[in-house]
């Protein structure tokens, strides 16, 4: 699974690494700061799964997310953000995020995302092993 990440805190890029370094099937493909450079990486890359801050060096995340939809309907986009107020919640919703988490007290929750979707693989793989 190729992931992209779009994040203008370095540290936060670290703990993402840090976090999705223990899935085998997971290959960071990049990272971005600014939402120009993230919509132009994500229309070159196409990873399958899109982690996204909203508050962007320049630009907004709400902006990559709407253009991803748009172009690239199948890539999941996770919004990982300290922006927890319901309006954002709602925009990105209304934008079709397939998640909305908030930094400060969810972060766990997209490692459990990511190790659900690793069960359904592996599930998957054994499956065609045992019928393939």
């Amino acid at each position: 699974m190729n992931v992209f990440i779009v994040e203008d805190s370095e540290a936060m890029r670290a703990n993402l690494r840090t976090m999705l370094s223990e899935f085998h099937d997971v290959n960071i493909v990049g990272y971005s700061a600014d939402e120009s450079a993230a919509v132009e990486h994500i229309n070159t890359l196409l990873p399958d799964v899109v982690i996204l801050d909203l508050n962007l060096e320049s630009g907004s995340g709400i902006g990559v997310l709407k253009n991803v939809k748009k172009h690239h309907a199948g890539i999941k986009v996770m919004v990982l953000t300290n922006c927890n107020d319901e309006i954002y919640a709602e925009t990105c919703k209304r934008a079709k995020a397939d998640f909305f988490f908030d930094k400060s007290f969810q972060f766990m929750q997209v490692r459990e995302v990511f190790a659900e979707w690793a069960r359904a693989s592996s599930a998957g793989d054994r499956l065609q092993d045992q019928h393939g």
